[in-house]
């Protein structure tokens, strides 16, 4: 989990300078992504599930049912950053597209 927190540590460092920069609602969308981030450095890990657990859970693997819910977030960001005309909410809003995408591929492994 070190290098997870360290890595969302970064980023919400990242939007919080990008922010400083910004005014109005690019810099609170700025400032929202860094509270994200913040969110999901301290995020504990999930408890992984003992032999006898995985062996009479159902078929269905919650996994695939977070990254297909990842993978839609995406695709909705993506679309809502093409339906705006504000350069900075654009790349916000693909930047937390990446996220999520990058959080589901994380899920599929």
């Amino acid at each position: 989990m070190n290098k997870q927190h360290d890595y969302y540590q970064a980023r919400a460092a990242h939007q919080r300078e990008m922010a400083a920069e910004l005014t109005g609602s690019a810099k609170e969308q700025h400032l929202t992504l860094a509270a994200m981030y913040e969110a999901l450095a301290t995020e504990p890990k999930a408890p992984q599930p003992s032999a006898k657990a995985e062996e009479a859970r159902p078929e269905i693997a919650e996994e695939e049912d977070e990254r297909a819910y990842l993978q839609r977030r995406a695709r909705e960001e993506r679309a809502r950053a093409a339906d705006t005309d504000d350069p900075a909410v654009r790349r916000i809003r693909f930047e937390m597209a990446d996220e999520y995408l990058r959080r589901a591929e994380a899920a599929g492994d």
